[in-house]
């Protein structure tokens, strides 16, 4: 039963860095030479947000008062807290020490710090503090949520 657990999460975490490539770096097939020649010429935009929760409010005032699609902020915010959610699971199933809060937060933190600094270089995406915020807080509710004790049990299927 072990082996089968192991075999499922690593081809599971396999799908899901695949997917999570592909939805927050390589959206897009020619990504790379299109980031390449925008690069140093005046067409190239870096879009960020460094102010804590300017993003986050200015959805939850749109979404309040119907000036956007409720379905952009909707997407958005969700989709933040989802994204890194699965690292709760696969960090601590996959290397005992980061069952423990410090040592997952800071890999968390640096690997989403990562996607971020990506995302603002090859020009996929927008540097923003809130999508840090979201990400974060999702991976920790996930790691909570798989680092409970009834929980923890089923981990005892552990990889390690």
């Amino acid at each position: 039963m072990r082996k089968v657990f192991t075999v499922f999460a690593v081809v599971s975490f396999i799908v899901y860095v695949y997917i999570a490539l592909r939805l927050l770096i390589f959206r897009n097939a020619a990504f790379f030479s299109q980031a390449l020649e925008t690069i140093g010429t005046p067409r190239y935009h870096l879009s960020y947000n460094l102010v804590p929760l300017k993003t986050i409010i200015g959805y939850v005032k749109a979404f309040a008062d119907g000036s956007m699609s409720r379905n952009i902020p909707i997407q958005n915010i969700v989709g933040n807290l989802l994204a890194f959610m699965p690292m709760g699971f696969y960090l601590p199933f996959f290397n005992k020490k980061m069952a423990k809060f410090k040592m997952f937060a800071l890999t968390v933190s640096g690997l989403i710090i990562f996607v971020e600094l990506m995302q603002f270089i090859l020009r996929v995406g927008s540097l923003d503090i809130d999508d840090f915020i979201l990400n974060l807080i999702g991976a920790l509710i996930a790691f909570a949520i798989c680092t409970h004790r009834p929980v923890n049990r089923l981990l005892t299927l552990r990889a390690y």
